[in-house]
């Protein structure tokens, strides 16, 4: 086993023994649990999800924003009402 030893300032010390202890692990294995998780490996999968997810967001309030001017049209309002229950059937898949 390597030895290996870091320099942290207080606040850094406090938020790794705040952490550690709350997992009841030791700062040493809280350190190399972190290194484990290989967080940069995933940061591909993460930016493509979150694009994914932006461009769904985009698409959900466009879709809310057309039903609030049609809602403006109480004639209009069972219309409105199917295009609502459509978008949550579609949030429900």
């Amino acid at each position: 086993m390597k030895n290996l030893s870091v320099r942290l300032n207080e606040e850094d010390y406090n938020i790794l023994e705040i952490k550690s202890n709350a997992l009841g692990v030791t700062k040493n294995e809280f350190i190399r649990r972190i290194i484990r998780l290989s967080v940069i490996d995933n940061i591909e999968d993460f930016n493509t999800n979150l694009k994914e997810l932006l461009l769904l967001k985009r698409s959900l309030s466009n879709n809310i924003n057309q039903l609030a001017k049609k809602g403006h049209n109480v004639e209009k309002f069972e219309e409105v009402k199917k295009e609502l229950d459509e978008l949550w059937e579609s949030l429900n898949q």
